[in-house]
């Protein structure tokens, strides 16, 4: 996993531009780790909108990122494969994640990335270790990936 970037998230915000982000060759997916950087928050009861867009400005794919375990990454089709291999990742946070904000409540997330091809033709399962990067444990991860 590459480390796209940590966003201090404001009242402001709506569609914020995490980082950049190259994918490999005839790459389809875009596997996006996302961890909450303080103990509460928002994120266990709401999503936000994570988004893959090219240079050019297109929307390669989106997706809604829920609250997951440490080491579950949130799967983002892209295409097979785009023109474009190079964009930036972007998050948008909903309501109920702008409203803990304007609380006064800091929000900070910090996104990881990879790009990988799915698994063939039909729906299948690929299996990775990641690493918990709180304590340095490995986890196996199991992504499921569709046609």
């Amino acid at each position: 996993m590459i480390n796209v970037g940590t966003h201090v998230f404001t009242p402001e915000d709506d569609l914020v531009v995490i980082g950049g982000f190259t994918l490999d060759e005839n790459a389809d997916t875009l596997w996006v780790e996302i961890t909450q950087n303080q103990a509460t928050g928002p994120w266990p009861w709401s999503y936000g909108i994570l988004g893959f867009r090219s240079q050019l400005g297109y929307e390669l794919g989106t997706t809604k990122a829920f609250s997951k375990p440490e080491g579950v990454v949130e799967r983002l089709g892209v295409g097979r494969p785009p023109l474009e291999r190079s964009g930036v990742i972007t998050f948008q946070p909903r309501s109920f994640n702008l409203a803990w904000i304007r609380q006064g409540n800091p929000w900070s997330l910090t996104f990881a990335a990879e790009s990988g091809v799915t698994a063939g033709s039909g729906v299948g399962a690929v299996v990775n270790t990641f690493v918990d990067a709180a304590n340095g444990n490995s986890l196996p991860v199991t992504r499921i990936t569709f046609p």
